[in-house]
């Protein structure tokens, strides 16, 4: 049996290759094949359940946030739908940049997709968790996962 050590590898231009600048450091999914309805009559934005959280391996990483929900549905009202985030110990708020339309709205339709897709420059090695929040424009039934659809959040680390 051979063993090698080295305290690094890198390319001819001595860079390293491990964990290089645009690395993949880690990924993290939740996804549901076939989910239960999750729906509100709420006009204020609320939190979906629907959560993904990493461990940055260092500041000032890029993390890349991906979220698809396969079938919406506006069953009687528009639906609004932004994506939040946690910091550490913080409380959930909106990802900085967020206009109105950041993850999606629909209205009078029934059953669509939504889908978001942002990024965020780590500060610290303190978790994060996302989480999409949605809300129905005037109090009407809004679903933002219908009965038997799927959702998938993924969150990937990027070294810088």
């Amino acid at each position: 049996m051979s063993l090698i050590k080295t305290d690094a590898i890198q390319t001819l231009a001595g860079k390293p290759i491990l964990n290089s600048t645009g690395s993949v450091l880690q990924v993290v999914r939740t996804y549901v094949a076939s989910s239960s309805v999750i729906e509100t009559t709420s006009t204020s934005f609320t939190a979906s359940g629907i959560t993904a959280s990493i461990t940055p391996k260092a500041s000032g990483n890029l993390i890349l946030i991906d979220c698809v929900i396969s079938m919406t549905d506006c069953v009687s009202d528009s639906l609004w739908v932004k994506m939040y985030q946690k910091i550490g110990s913080g409380s959930y708020a909106v990802m900085a940049g967020a206009q109105d339309y950041q993850m999606g709205i629909a209205s009078a339709s029934r059953w669509t997709a939504c889908a978001f897709s942002g990024s965020y420059t780590t500060t610290s090695t303190d978790t994060l968790i996302y989480q999409p929040y949605y809300r129905s424009s005037g109090g009407g039934n809004v679903r933002l996962v219908h009965d038997s659809s799927s959702y998938g959040l993924t969150l990937t680390e990027i070294a810088q």
